[in-house]
């Protein structure tokens, strides 16, 4: 051992160690005795010769011709390497940590194999190790915190129970980081990497954490130990695998042995056709009426005298097209706000642009009336009377392809317009009233720093399930950039009155109101992580919703029945998005499909599924290209599903 705590074997070489029908012998190959290229800061294997000492030391087991050492969550085994001869594990720079691991059991709780986080005051720094949906995660902290500056990435790829396994994560300062299983990528993480690792006074461990969660960490075998203070490239990892002799591929999330629920699509080309947000009444009452909308190109960004076509589906007309209209205000991810007028049985409505504003029909389908209101809509009520909307034009100037094109920004250089804001629309008589404005918003004192230089809009509206309470999300950039620079989550009357912060964190993204009470969205809690939490209107009660199971970004809503979550994915590292439902009680989880985006499908005009469910909850829809004759509706049958729910006796989903 290179840092004198425990030494190697008499040769100068690692110890062979021959297990489960692979090798463990990197002499002379890519990471040999010296790592991967220079950066090398420790290496640790073990023979009963060096075998650790101590209260908390595991113990010393054969693992096949050689040793391993068995980590135990009972006694939260664990090998304790403070910061190294010389602090030569205090590292700031680039990083790859590896390990030699396999699972002996499913762990209970997060747990590391090489940790160097959270065992002194802002003492985090890195940490890699294993969920309890077997997956692997990979964190860094750049300011010693669970903040901003830290990341964590989590691997599309699991391990399995008996099986020996290579684990490697590779941090790029700011830039990149990857996590590699028996040499193949399973995660990577391009956005928001930290800049470096903080130096903390936290030991580096192998092993289990200390802590209070007795009988929850780590339960397997980790027969090797590396670290490097550099990042090694995935050549140089795949050869260091090959000549360890590990190839058993990791097992993928996917593979859970049931068989997936019928799919067909609804639409066909050469036109394509789309819905867009996941959040709006896509079927009628009857379930027999699909909306969408129609076009003729992909792949580039809306222009102003670009018009698409509305229409409607008859599944019981052998999916025949209806088209009901045309609009020219629309963009690619949420469309032009197409959805059955809520309390109605036969009213759909949708923006368009005409003149020098954006309005909104509504038109009976039935009857083919059709009337106009001087405002557009994002969000309605569930008695169809009242909704609520941004301004479109400020939404496209500082988010460019969630707006609207046609119209600009009246405000565009000032930074929190009093006049701008979210309006509550009266849908019966077209009157439009200002609730919320910017500049109201922006007096409210931002507790993560100033914001009074930023420039701000809203976006992302959504009225609770009793129409008492209305979601919004405020969101700001420094004026001349691009992008979110950040977010607060409120809520509100209808009249604008009683706002309340509800997520201050900074990182909201899509949310659900559950009832007139609950929202659960994609965010990060200090208390938390990231993940879905489920937030108490007006109170600072959280809880985490789909733990070690709902782990990645979607697009949630509740069924009908609240004990199933509807939700999706983006595109892997194979580029397929994976639509699920997700069991409140039981916390299992079925996939919906498996669905390849072609790479083209990127940035605006991305075509992300956005499950939406029929009223009775037995049908979902989603957009999707994986048909190969452009973004088309597919329609997938539920009812096997929802109606033969998983009891909570049952085994859980592995």
């Amino acid at each position: 051992m290179r840092d004198g705590r425990w030494r190697m074997t008499a040769s100068p070489f690692m110890a062979v160690v021959v297990a489960c029908g692979f090798v463990l012998c990197p002499v002379g190959g890519a990471w040999g005795a010296g790592g991967p290229g220079a950066g090398l800061v420790a290496e640790y294997v073990w023979s009963p010769e060096n075998a650790p000492k101590g209260e908390c030391a595991p113990k010393l087991v054969r693992f096949g011709a050689g040793h391993a050492l068995r980590c135990t969550p009972a006694r939260q085994t664990r090998i304790d390497l403070g910061q190294g001869k010389d602090g030569c594990l205090r590292l700031t720079g680039a990083l790859t940590l590896a390990a030699v691991v396999q699972l002996e059991a499913v762990p209970k709780t997060k747990t590391p194999f090489i940790s160097k986080w959270h065992c002194a005051k802002d003492g985090r720094s890195y940490e890699l190790g294993v969920q309890p949906d077997r997956r692997v995660f990979f964190a860094i902290s750049e300011s010693g915190v669970y903040d901003k500056k830290a990341r964590e990435l989590f691997t599309d790829r699991m391990l399995k129970v008996g099986v020996p396994y290579s684990v490697v994560g590779v941090f790029e300062p700011g830039k990149q980081m990857t996590v590699y299983i028996n040499g193949v990528p399973s995660g990577t993480q391009r956005s928001r990497v930290p800049k470096a690792v903080f130096d903390s006074e936290t030991p580096v461990l192998l092993g289990n954490r200390p802590g209070s969660e007795s009988g929850c960490g780590f339960d397997g075998l980790l027969a090797g130990a590396w670290i490097h203070a550099t990042a090694a490239k995935k050549e140089v990892v795949a050869s260091w695998t090959k000549e360890l002799g590990l190839t058993e591929p990791p097992a993928s999330e996917f593979d859970d042995g049931r068989k997936l629920p019928p799919c067909r699509a609804i639409t066909r080309g050469p036109k394509c056709h789309w819905f867009g947000y996941y959040d709006k009444l896509e079927f009628d009452p009857t379930c027999r009426y699909v909306l969408g909308m129609e076009i003729d190109f992909e792949h580039r960004s809306p222009r102003p005298d670009d018009v698409i076509k509305v229409g409607m589906v008859d599944l019981k007309d052998n999916d025949r097209w209806i088209e009901l209209g045309e609009t020219r205000a629309w963009c690619w991810q949420q469309g032009c706000m197409l959805q059955w007028r809520p309390g109605s049985k036969t009213e759909v409505l949708w923006n368009d642009r005409q003149g020098d504003r954006f309005v909104c029909h509504i038109l009976d389908v039935k009857t083919g009336k059709k009337r106009t209101l001087p405002h557009p809509v994002y969000t309605v009520s569930v008695d169809g009377k009242t909704a609520c909307a941004p301004d479109f034009r400020r939404v496209q100037d500082t988010r460019p392809g969630y707006g609207y094109v046609g119209l600009p920004d009246p405000h565009k250089d000032e930074l929190a317009p009093k006049d701008s804001g979210i309006f509550r629309v009266d849908l019966e008589t077209g009157e439009s009233t200002l609730i919320v404005s910017l500049a109201d918003v922006v007096k409210i004192p931002y507790e993560r720093g100033d914001i009074s230089k930023m420039k701000h809009w809203f976006n992302h509206l959504l009225i609770n399930t009793d129409g008492t309470r209305l979601e919004f999300l405020h969101r700001w950039q420094p004026p001349g950039k691009s992008g979110i620079h950040g977010t607060r989550m409120f809520t509100c009357n209808l009249d604008g009155s009683d706002l309340y912060v509800l997520d201050p964190y900074g990182r909201t993204s899509h949310f659900i109101w559950r009832d007139p009470t609950h929202i659960l969205a994609w965010s990060w809690h200090p208390k938390l992580g990231s993940g879905f939490v489920l937030y108490t209107d007006k109170t600072p009660q959280v809880e985490l919703v789909g733990k070690g199971v709902m782990t990645k970004n979607g697009h949630n809503t509740y069924l009908p029945d609240p004990n199933w979550i509807l939700n999706d994915t983006y595109p892997d590292r194979q580029r397929r998005q994976h639509p699920y439902l997700y069991h409140v009680p039981t916390g299992k989880r079925f996939w919906l499909g498996h669905f390849r985006s072609p790479p083209e499908y990127r940035g605006e005009w991305r075509c992300d599924t956005h499950p939406r469910f029929s009223p009775d909850g037995k049908r979902v829809v989603i957009d999707s290209p994986h048909g190969g004759n452009g973004r088309q509706l597919h329609l997938i049958d539920i009812s096997a599903i929802v109606d033969h729910p998983p009891t909570k006796g049952a085994e859980r989903k592995r």
